[in-house]
Formats: C-alpha cells, structure tokens, sequence
C-alpha cells in the first residue's frame, strides 16, 4: 500500500483541528486502509503546518513531513516529552534575548546540588552539562573516569542529564506543596531551567546520532550541541591532536538528530559547534568545500610519509627513531595549501591571475567554495596548460588523515555550511578574544542576520594572561553578547568551584577538625543563604512526608512524621 501527502512543504492551508481519533491508530487492532491513510494524511499535514510556526522559520530540512511520518509509529504525534516543553521556553528566551543583544550566560554543572543552586539566581536562565565533566567526574556504565576523548559510553551524558532533570522536577514539586501550605511566593525558585548537554560528535554514525538525540530527548536536554570532530579522533577543544570530519558529514549529524526529534514530535535545539578554527587534521577529503584548506608538500617524487612508516615498523624501529623520522619527514617536506603552493610556484602576474580567475569563478558559482580539479583547472589556464606540484596524500597520517590548515576562514565557511540546519552555530576558539568573536560575527551575520551564536567561556582559558582589566572581565559576557553570542557558558565552573571549595575545607579539616568545618561550611551557608544548610528540608524530606500522610489518610502521622522530635535541623 503506498500513501501520498496532499502538503507541500511551505504550503499554508486553511486551519484544521485533528479529531483525537486520527492522532493515532494505536487503538484500531486492524484499522482499515482507509483509516489508515487518513491518519497519514492528517500527521502529514499537521507536521507541515508545524513547520512553519516561528520556531522553524530559519531551519532547512532535506526530508518532507511524510517521511517523518512514515517513521513514527502508530502512536503519531500523542506523545509528548518534558524536554520539548523546556525546549519551546529554551527557544522563546533565546529569541528574546537575542532581539535585545543580551547574554543568556551559564554556568556548567556537574551534580544535582550544583543545579540547584544555580536554579536560585534569576539572571541564569539555563543549566548547562559538560561532556568533559561527564568523562572526568560522572562515570558512565563503564566506571572508568578519562579526560575528555569521547570515549566514554554514548548514554553517559544524558544519564547524568536525567539525574539532573528528574532532581530539577523534584525540588520543582517540594517548592509547589511549600507554596499551596505557606502561599508565600516570596521565595519562588526557577528549578526548571532549562538544560543544553554536550553531545560531543555524535559517538558513531547516523544511526548512532539518532539513537543519541532520542536519549536526550527522553531524559530531559532541551538542547546539545554537536562538534564537528571525528568519533574515535575526538579530543577536547582546547587539546591538539583533534580531526574533524568533512563538512557534509557533519551535515549529516545535524539533519539525522533534527529527523529524530521531528519523529518524536519534539522541538528541541540543536548548536553546531566547529574546531576547526584550531583543527590540524582532516579524516577525509571527500567534501569539495574542505578542499583548499587541506596541506600537501609541493616537492617532486617525494616519497609519501607513510611507506617511511611502513618500512620503519617492518624493521621493528624503536618508537624513539619513529618519532625522529617523523619529524624529520615534516621538516624536511613543508605543508601547503592549495593556494600557497600556487604562489610559490607561479609568477607573481600568474598567481594573482589565478586568484582573480578563483574569485570570479566563486561569484558565479554562488557556491563559496572550488574543488581541487576546478582549482587546477585555473592554473593550467594561467600556466600555458601546466600544472604545479601539488601533493596532499604524501603527508597523510598512519590513520589517513589528511595534514588541515585551521584558522578562521574554515571556520566561517563550515557555520555558514551548518547554519540551515542548526539552531545556533558555535565556534571554539584557543583564547577569549572579543575581536576575533566580532569578525566571526560579521561574516556570519552578513548572510544569515538572524544567526545566533554561541561561546565557549572556558576555564582552559588563563584568562589573567589575556590582558583584561577588571571592568573588561566584567563587561565581556555583555560585550559578546552585543555581538550576536547570545549563549554564553563557562563550561567547567561547577567542577573548578567544586575543587576549589572542597580542598579549601579538607586542607584546614585535616589539623583544624570542626573548627574548620564550621568556619568554611556553616558559617558560609548561614551568611551567604545557602539552602542546603538544611539539607533535610532541601532533599525533600517534607514532601515525601507529605505524600506518606496522603497515603495513609492521615494515620500515622505522628509516628511516622519526618519532622518529630528527632528532626535536629529545627536547630537552625
């Protein structure tokens, strides 16, 4: 049996209201064809129109609303996810700040205590989790704690999302049955903020994406944000060594994890981050548009570093002289781009021919980009039919990497390449450098206004080293912000904080004994209003108190109160 969709995708049609019958099928045993099509006819329908609300306008998708159809199931669209919900606020206070050029800035938490003390301040809207934190702290099903390669289990990040999120709706609760006993509004805590996760690369294929998109979407991320790194190349930011993968494939992460959450019906944001400002390697060169940043050696019949290798392990070389020839190999053979190997090997009329012939190639186009035949093409024009010597497989890794020159321009390129399919576009940079942040601005900002981007405030940063003063430290969220970086997170504050107060107390408990403890724990709470000085009262107790008592319909409730005579923190 095939069905058609009778809405094209952008087509506005008259209003219409499903009848709950049509939501799904799931109660017909053997609905009949009929029944069937109308129910794909009216999801299909129901999705197009979905898509052209405001949260999609600036979002392209390769797929139409009967392809998502096809894939979700009998249940339709009657499913409804807590993240989806954080979702469309995370999107609306995105938007509103963005309109008025202010940060929505966060800090990363690793734990439940931590959320909810951010949860306190009015001015953090979001909570954010760290992948690094996760692989450092938070250990997956594995029990195994590592810096951050992504190595860990898949599901080890959005677990500690649904700690966060069901200990987020828990203190959520306690707050609601304090409100309804004592109506004092006063002291209103946000509990449900909304969280971003890191999703890392993806942790495999498309398949692999999409089953982790759906983690995130089932234990409560209302966003993540993917890199544009290699699974099983994966390094943090701010470590050498990382490989992206070509900008199509990165594409495709971003169109599978938004095909997932179309399936599941849900409107969760997706930020495509790109490394490849400080990227040296690429995995492959299948991409035209990664083309002219990828190095080779402009040497005749040199002889490719991996046969050095090959020969080097055959004869059981010790990994000291490895290294060496390596070296040597690099040293001896210098890295070049398409274009710089041009220039050294062109006149200076040919070469700037060339780039001239390259530019106006680029306007007709409207590509933004030329492969490595069209680029040769262009040098046999201006060479009297000649080419250069132009070697990239020459340098290539063990692995088969391809030699990347990083940089900004890369960078540019890839966000625009991301910016349909993503909700926010990210770049990671190797310092805190607010011009750099406003020439990425710019060049984004010139063809997609609309874009909103994000920064990565990292603790990696010695940020005393980069010449601040005080009142610039203090502005630069803000200062950003004006820029169009209207996310903004200091992604390991919650594991620095953490550290920081924890060896601060142990190293005075350790010849102090309680005089330390009280003087770096209590006394702070008390005069900082920390509410986990009554950690009872904090972790819930009164509430599930509250629910014993609706179980039992009053009877035990003194013997069995939480609260008698035994309950020390009445002390405070």
């Amino acid at each position: 049996m095939s069905f058609r969709c009778s809405v094209k995708f952008g087509e506005r049609r008259g209003s219409f209201l499903m009848s709950r019958g049509l939501s799904n099928i799931s109660r017909f045993p053997k609905p009949k064809d009929a029944e069937i099509e109308n129910f794909v006819n009216a999801q299909a329908e129901s999705i197009a129109k979905w898509w052209e609300s405001d949260r999609f306008k600036n979002i392209k998708r390769p797929y139409t609303p009967l392809d998502v159809v096809k894939h979700r199931g009998s249940l339709g669209d009657d499913v409804v996810y807590g993240s989806s919900i954080q979702a469309k606020r995370l999107f609306q206070v995105l938007e509103n700040k963005f309109k008025n050029k202010l940060p929505v800035h966060t800090l990363g938490v690793i734990d439940p205590v931590q959320m909810s003390q951010l949860a306190r301040c009015d001015d953090i809207e979001v909570a954010y989790v760290s992948g690094w934190a996760c692989s450092s702290t938070m250990v997956g099903s594995t029990n195994e704690v590592s810096p951050d390669f992504g190595d860990y289990p898949y599901d080890t990040v959005p677990n500690q999302v649904e700690r966060i999120f069901k200990a987020q709706q828990m203190h959520d609760k306690k707050q609601l049955l304090q409100f309804l006993e004592s109506k004092d509004t006063n002291k209103r805590v946000d509990y449900l903020k909304p969280i971003i996760a890191d999703a890392d690369m993806g942790h495999g294929g498309t398949t692999t994406v999409m089953k982790l998109a759906k983690l995130f979407a089932e234990k409560g991320a209302a966003g993540i944000h993917l890199e544009d790194q290699l699974h099983g190349g994966k390094r943090c930011g701010h470590l050498g060594g990382a490989v992206i993968v070509p900008t199509s494939t990165h594409i495709s992460r971003l169109v599978a994890t938004r095909l997932q959450w179309d399936i599941m019906g849900t409107e969760n944001l997706v930020i495509a981050r790109t490394d490849s400002c400080n990227a040296k390697l690429l995995s492959s060169n299948v991409d035209p548009r990664d083309h002219e940043h990828i190095q080779g050696t402009i040497n005749k019949n040199v002889k490719p570093w991996s046969d050095f290798l090959s020969e080097l392990e055959f004869d059981n070389a010790p990994s000291t002289k490895i290294s060496m020839a390596e070296a040597n190999w690099y040293k001896e053979n210098k890295l070049y781009t398409f274009e710089e190997a041009a220039k050294e090997q062109l006149s200076e009329s040919q070469f700037q021919t060339f780039k001239e012939q390259w530019n106006k190639n680029l306007k007709l186009g409207k590509r933004g980009y030329l492969s490595i035949d069209e680029l040769k093409s262009l040098v046999r024009s201006v060479n009297g039919g000649s080419d250069i010597v132009f070697n990239w497989d020459a340098p290539r890794t063990k692995e088969g990497f391809y030699m990347f020159k990083g940089g900004m321009k890369p960078a540019i390129q890839r966000s625009l390449a991301f910016a349909p399919y993503a909700d926010l576009l990210w770049l990671e940079t190797k310092s805190p450098d607010l011009k750099q942040a406003q020439a990425f601005s710019k060049e984004i900002h010139d063809v997609y206004p609309e874009a909103k981007l994000v920064y990565n405030l990292s603790p990696s940063f010695n940020w005393s080293a980069h010449g601040f003063d005080d009142e610039q430290l203090q502005s630069f969220i803000w200062d950003l912000a004006k820029e169009g970086f209207v996310l903004q997170l200091v992604s390991l504050a919650g594991l620095h904080s953490d550290a920081s107060s924890f060896w601060k107390l142990a190293k005075r408990y350790q010849t102090e004994g309680m005089k330390a403890y009280v003087e770096e724990v209590q006394k702070v709470e008390k005069e900082n209003g920390c509410d986990v000085l009554t950690h009872q009262q904090w972790s819930g107790a009164e509430y599930v108190d509250s629910i014993m008592q609706v179980v039992q319909n009053g009877s035990s409730s003194q013997t069995l109160s939480t609260t008698g005579e035994s309950f020390t923190e009445t002390q405070f």
